[in-house]
Protein backbone atom coordinates (compact mmCIF):
# COMPACT_ATOMS: atom_id res chain seq x y z
CA UNK A 1 0.00 0.00 0.00
CA UNK A 2 1.51 3.83 -0.47
CA UNK A 3 0.95 6.22 2.23
CA UNK A 4 1.56 9.85 1.74
CA UNK A 5 1.73 12.60 4.59
CA UNK A 6 3.44 16.32 4.66
CA UNK A 7 6.70 18.31 5.86
CA UNK A 8 9.70 16.55 7.95
CA UNK A 9 11.77 18.83 8.54
CA UNK A 10 14.93 17.26 9.37
CA UNK A 11 13.30 15.86 12.12
CA UNK A 12 11.60 18.53 13.64
CA UNK A 13 8.14 17.55 12.27
CA UNK A 14 8.97 13.55 12.40
CA UNK A 15 7.10 12.41 15.46
CA UNK A 16 4.26 11.49 13.61
CA UNK A 17 6.45 8.61 11.63
CA UNK A 18 8.29 7.31 14.72
CA UNK A 19 5.12 5.94 16.57
CA UNK A 20 3.08 2.19 16.51
CA UNK A 21 0.25 3.42 14.60
CA UNK A 22 3.28 4.00 11.71
CA UNK A 23 6.55 1.73 12.07
CA UNK A 24 3.82 -1.10 13.94
CA UNK A 25 1.83 -0.81 10.37
CA UNK A 26 3.84 -0.16 7.53
CA UNK A 27 5.46 -3.40 6.18
CA UNK A 28 8.32 -4.33 3.41
CA UNK A 29 5.62 -4.11 1.08
CA UNK A 30 4.49 -0.13 1.34
CA UNK A 31 5.65 2.83 0.28
CA UNK A 32 5.84 6.28 2.36
CA UNK A 33 5.64 10.13 0.27
CA UNK A 34 6.61 12.61 2.22
CA UNK A 35 5.19 15.47 0.20
CA UNK A 36 8.38 18.13 0.58
CA UNK A 37 10.45 19.51 2.78
CA UNK A 38 12.11 16.12 3.96
CA UNK A 39 14.79 18.33 5.53
CA UNK A 40 17.69 15.45 6.62
CA UNK A 41 20.01 16.91 3.55
CA UNK A 42 20.61 20.16 5.08
CA UNK A 43 23.98 20.96 6.17
CA UNK A 44 26.87 22.75 3.91
CA UNK A 45 28.94 20.16 2.42
CA UNK A 46 28.56 16.49 4.10
CA UNK A 47 26.00 14.39 6.37
CA UNK A 48 25.97 15.52 10.06
CA UNK A 49 26.21 13.12 12.86
CA UNK A 50 22.42 13.79 13.39
CA UNK A 51 21.28 13.69 9.22
CA UNK A 52 23.16 10.36 8.96
CA UNK A 53 21.72 9.01 12.33
CA UNK A 54 18.12 9.28 11.30
CA UNK A 55 18.68 8.57 7.45
CA UNK A 56 19.72 5.02 9.12
CA UNK A 57 16.79 4.60 10.70
CA UNK A 58 14.79 5.50 7.74
CA UNK A 59 16.74 2.52 6.23
CA UNK A 60 15.94 0.27 8.56
CA UNK A 61 12.42 0.82 8.28
CA UNK A 62 10.65 -1.77 6.51
CA UNK A 63 8.96 0.42 4.06
CA UNK A 64 10.40 2.52 0.82
CA UNK A 65 10.81 5.94 2.10
CA UNK A 66 9.81 8.32 -0.86
CA UNK A 67 9.89 12.15 -0.81
CA UNK A 68 9.70 15.32 -3.23
CA UNK A 69 11.66 17.84 -2.63
CA UNK A 70 10.72 21.52 -1.06
CA UNK A 71 12.02 24.64 -0.08
CA UNK A 72 13.74 23.39 3.07
CA UNK A 73 16.63 21.45 0.86
CA UNK A 74 19.99 21.70 0.60
CA UNK A 75 19.90 21.41 -3.20
CA UNK A 76 23.12 20.97 -4.16
CA UNK A 77 23.82 18.28 -1.76
CA UNK A 78 20.82 16.88 -2.59
CA UNK A 79 22.07 16.72 -6.30
CA UNK A 80 25.33 15.01 -5.40
CA UNK A 81 23.77 11.57 -4.40
CA UNK A 82 23.71 8.97 -7.15
CA UNK A 83 20.86 9.59 -10.03
CA UNK A 84 19.33 5.94 -11.44
CA UNK A 85 15.96 5.15 -13.14
CA UNK A 86 13.10 3.78 -10.88
CA UNK A 87 9.59 2.84 -12.02
CA UNK A 88 9.57 4.77 -15.09
CA UNK A 89 11.39 7.95 -14.06
CA UNK A 90 14.38 9.71 -12.28
CA UNK A 91 15.59 9.15 -8.70
CA UNK A 92 18.31 10.22 -6.34
CA UNK A 93 19.14 7.20 -3.88
CA UNK A 94 20.20 8.33 -0.59
CA UNK A 95 19.79 5.11 0.99
CA UNK A 96 18.46 1.82 0.34
CA UNK A 97 14.91 2.20 0.24
CA UNK A 98 15.32 5.99 0.49
CA UNK A 99 14.91 8.10 -2.60
CA UNK A 100 14.44 11.44 -3.68
CA UNK A 101 11.52 11.45 -6.91
CA UNK A 102 13.21 13.93 -8.76
CA UNK A 103 11.49 16.81 -10.31
CA UNK A 104 9.53 16.51 -13.69
CA UNK A 105 8.91 12.77 -13.76
CA UNK A 106 6.22 10.39 -14.36
CA UNK A 107 6.13 7.18 -11.96
CA UNK A 108 4.28 4.20 -11.83
CA UNK A 109 4.26 2.31 -8.36
CA UNK A 110 1.77 -0.22 -7.47
CA UNK A 111 0.27 -0.20 -10.82
CA UNK A 112 -0.84 3.48 -10.28
CA UNK A 113 1.40 6.36 -12.18
CA UNK A 114 2.14 9.62 -10.23
CA UNK A 115 3.63 13.16 -11.53
CA UNK A 116 5.70 14.63 -9.21
CA UNK A 117 7.34 18.45 -9.29
CA UNK A 118 9.15 19.27 -5.83
CA UNK A 119 9.82 22.96 -4.99
CA UNK A 120 8.09 26.13 -3.40
CA UNK A 121 9.14 29.69 -2.29
CA UNK A 122 10.26 30.41 1.08
CA UNK A 123 8.36 32.78 2.47
CA UNK A 124 10.01 32.76 6.05
CA UNK A 125 13.41 34.17 5.18
CA UNK A 126 12.12 38.20 6.25
CA UNK A 127 14.65 41.09 7.34
CA UNK A 128 15.73 39.13 10.87
CA UNK A 129 19.32 38.04 10.54
CA UNK A 130 19.23 34.49 10.95
CA UNK A 131 20.58 31.16 8.89
CA UNK A 132 17.47 30.92 6.81
CA UNK A 133 17.69 34.40 5.34
CA UNK A 134 21.15 33.58 3.65
CA UNK A 135 21.36 31.85 0.59
CA UNK A 136 23.22 29.40 -0.01
CA UNK A 137 22.74 28.31 3.82
CA UNK A 138 19.15 28.60 4.86
CA UNK A 139 17.70 28.75 1.40
CA UNK A 140 18.90 27.80 -2.12
CA UNK A 141 17.75 29.59 -5.35
CA UNK A 142 17.03 25.65 -7.11
CA UNK A 143 13.93 25.86 -4.63
CA UNK A 144 12.27 27.00 -7.73
CA UNK A 145 11.68 24.86 -10.67
CA UNK A 146 14.23 26.02 -13.27
CA UNK A 147 12.58 27.06 -16.90
CA UNK A 148 14.19 24.18 -18.21
CA UNK A 149 12.40 21.86 -15.07
CA UNK A 150 8.96 23.17 -16.25
CA UNK A 151 9.49 22.26 -19.74
CA UNK A 152 10.27 18.93 -18.98
CA UNK A 153 7.34 18.69 -16.40
CA UNK A 154 5.25 19.99 -19.17
CA UNK A 155 6.79 17.55 -22.03
CA UNK A 156 6.13 14.66 -19.74
CA UNK A 157 2.66 15.35 -18.94
CA UNK A 158 2.18 15.60 -22.77
CA UNK A 159 3.59 12.43 -23.59
CA UNK A 160 0.87 10.54 -21.12
CA UNK A 161 -1.96 12.24 -23.16
CA UNK A 162 -2.34 15.18 -19.90
CA UNK A 163 -3.54 12.11 -17.61
CA UNK A 164 -1.61 10.49 -14.26
CA UNK A 165 -3.50 9.06 -12.01
CA UNK A 166 -2.31 11.09 -9.03
CA UNK A 167 0.29 14.09 -8.72
CA UNK A 168 2.61 14.64 -5.85
CA UNK A 169 3.95 18.42 -4.79
CA UNK A 170 5.04 20.38 -2.58
CA UNK A 171 3.43 23.95 -3.22
CA UNK A 172 -0.35 24.30 -4.14
CA UNK A 173 -1.57 25.83 -7.74
CA UNK A 174 -1.69 29.70 -7.03
CA UNK A 175 -5.58 29.34 -6.72
CA UNK A 176 -5.81 26.60 -4.29
CA UNK A 177 -2.82 28.81 -2.56
CA UNK A 178 -4.80 31.85 -2.65
CA UNK A 179 -7.70 29.79 -0.82
CA UNK A 180 -5.10 28.45 1.95
CA UNK A 181 -2.77 31.65 2.41
CA UNK A 182 -4.82 34.65 1.36
CA UNK A 183 -2.69 37.61 0.61
CA UNK A 184 -0.02 36.29 2.41
CA UNK A 185 1.74 33.98 -0.07
CA UNK A 186 2.56 35.91 -3.84
CA UNK A 187 1.80 33.80 -7.08
CA UNK A 188 4.99 32.81 -8.76
CA UNK A 189 6.23 30.81 -11.64
CA UNK A 190 6.07 27.31 -10.06
CA UNK A 191 2.33 27.95 -8.99
CA UNK A 192 1.28 29.49 -12.04
CA UNK A 193 2.43 26.08 -13.92
CA UNK A 194 0.83 23.88 -11.33
CA UNK A 195 -2.44 25.98 -11.99
CA UNK A 196 -1.97 25.06 -15.71
CA UNK A 197 -1.26 21.56 -14.60
CA UNK A 198 -4.37 21.55 -12.53
CA UNK A 199 -6.98 23.01 -15.54
CA UNK A 200 -5.13 20.67 -17.99
CA UNK A 201 -4.72 17.55 -16.59
CA UNK A 202 -6.70 14.73 -15.42
CA UNK A 203 -6.23 13.24 -11.97
CA UNK A 204 -7.24 11.36 -9.33
CA UNK A 205 -5.99 13.37 -6.49
CA UNK A 206 -3.50 15.82 -5.91
CA UNK A 207 -1.21 16.08 -2.32
CA UNK A 208 1.16 18.34 -1.45
CA UNK A 209 2.51 19.81 1.78
CA UNK A 210 4.30 23.08 2.28
CA UNK A 211 1.27 24.97 4.12
CA UNK A 212 1.46 23.17 8.13
CA UNK A 213 -2.11 22.23 7.88
CA UNK A 214 -4.17 19.29 7.04
CA UNK A 215 -7.24 19.81 4.78
CA UNK A 216 -8.44 18.82 1.84
CA UNK A 217 -9.73 21.77 -0.74
CA UNK A 218 -12.33 21.52 -3.75
CA UNK A 219 -11.07 19.57 -6.30
CA UNK A 220 -9.77 16.81 -5.14
CA UNK A 221 -6.42 17.99 -3.50
CA UNK A 222 -5.23 17.41 -0.10
CA UNK A 223 -2.53 19.44 2.12
CA UNK A 224 -0.72 17.08 4.60
CA UNK A 225 1.32 18.00 7.67
CA UNK A 226 0.54 15.94 10.83
CA UNK A 227 -1.65 13.47 8.97
CA UNK A 228 -0.32 10.16 7.57
CA UNK A 229 -3.30 9.03 4.93
CA UNK A 230 -3.41 6.38 2.32
CA UNK A 231 -3.84 6.36 -1.08
CA UNK A 232 -7.07 7.39 -2.30
CA UNK A 233 -8.03 8.80 1.19
CA UNK A 234 -8.42 11.66 2.54
CA UNK A 235 -9.04 10.49 6.53
CA UNK A 236 -6.19 9.87 8.74
CA UNK A 237 -4.39 6.46 8.66
CA UNK A 238 -2.77 7.44 12.30
CA UNK A 239 -5.09 9.00 15.68
CA UNK A 240 -4.31 12.58 16.66
CA UNK A 241 -0.96 13.12 18.37
CA UNK A 242 -1.45 13.88 22.07
CA UNK A 243 -0.22 16.88 22.97
CA UNK A 244 0.22 18.41 19.51
CA UNK A 245 -3.24 19.67 18.14
CA UNK A 246 -3.89 20.76 14.61
CA UNK A 247 -5.88 23.59 14.91
CA UNK A 248 -5.59 26.75 16.11
CA UNK A 249 -7.91 28.87 18.00
CA UNK A 250 -10.17 31.30 15.45
CA UNK A 251 -9.95 28.48 12.84
CA UNK A 252 -13.05 27.67 10.63
CA UNK A 253 -13.07 23.91 10.43
CA UNK A 254 -15.71 21.45 9.42
CA UNK A 255 -16.66 18.61 12.28
CA UNK A 256 -18.82 15.84 12.52
CA UNK A 257 -21.51 15.44 15.34
CA UNK A 258 -24.29 12.72 15.84
CA UNK A 259 -23.56 11.42 12.05
CA UNK A 260 -24.32 14.75 10.66
CA UNK A 261 -21.39 17.80 9.23
CA UNK A 262 -21.26 21.08 10.71
CA UNK A 263 -18.69 24.15 10.43
CA UNK A 264 -17.81 26.28 12.81
CA UNK A 265 -14.90 28.14 14.71
CA UNK A 266 -12.65 27.14 17.28
CA UNK A 267 -12.57 28.83 20.16
CA UNK A 268 -10.61 27.15 23.08
CA UNK A 269 -8.17 24.24 22.74
CA UNK A 270 -7.07 21.45 24.86
CA UNK A 271 -3.91 19.95 23.49
CA UNK A 272 -3.89 17.01 26.25
CA UNK A 273 -7.48 16.42 26.22
CA UNK A 274 -10.96 16.81 28.12
CA UNK A 275 -12.80 15.57 30.34
CA UNK A 276 -13.80 11.82 28.75
CA UNK A 277 -11.78 12.84 25.69
CA UNK A 278 -9.08 11.29 26.56
CA UNK A 279 -5.66 10.26 24.12
CA UNK A 280 -6.07 13.36 22.00
CA UNK A 281 -6.55 17.39 21.28
CA UNK A 282 -10.12 18.48 21.97
CA UNK A 283 -11.45 21.72 20.92
CA UNK A 284 -14.22 24.30 22.16
CA UNK A 285 -16.03 24.96 18.73
CA UNK A 286 -18.89 28.03 17.94
CA UNK A 287 -21.26 26.19 15.55
CA UNK A 288 -22.08 28.09 12.63
CA UNK A 289 -26.12 28.92 12.73
CA UNK A 290 -28.83 31.67 15.26
CA UNK A 291 -28.48 29.26 18.28
CA UNK A 292 -23.91 30.00 18.35
CA UNK A 293 -23.72 26.55 20.60
CA UNK A 294 -19.72 25.54 21.65
CA UNK A 295 -19.44 22.01 21.20
CA UNK A 296 -16.67 20.33 22.77
CA UNK A 297 -15.36 17.84 20.01
CA UNK A 298 -11.92 15.18 19.72
CA UNK A 299 -10.14 16.42 17.34
CA UNK A 300 -10.58 12.81 15.02
CA UNK A 301 -14.25 14.43 14.80
CA UNK A 302 -12.78 17.74 13.06
CA UNK A 303 -12.38 16.82 9.34
CA UNK A 304 -10.56 19.83 7.96
CA UNK A 305 -10.43 22.99 7.74
CA UNK A 306 -13.27 24.94 6.49
CA UNK A 307 -13.29 27.17 3.07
Amino acid sequence: MIYLTGDTHGGIDLRKLTGPEVTGRLTAQDYLIICGDFGFIWKNKHESHKEKGWLKWFSRMPWTTLFVDGNHENFPRLAEYPERAWNGGKIHEIRPHVFHLMRSQIFTIEGSTFFTLGGAASHDRGPAVGDHTIEGRGWWAEEIPSDEELHQAADVLQQHNSKVDFIVTHCLPTSMQKIVKGDAFHADKLTEFLEEVKNHTQYQHWYCGHYHKDLDLCDNISVLFNRVVLLGDTVSATPPLLGEPIYRREDRVVFLKDGEVFCGTVKNIYPWGKLKIKGQPAYDILEDGENERTEIMPEDTVLGHSI
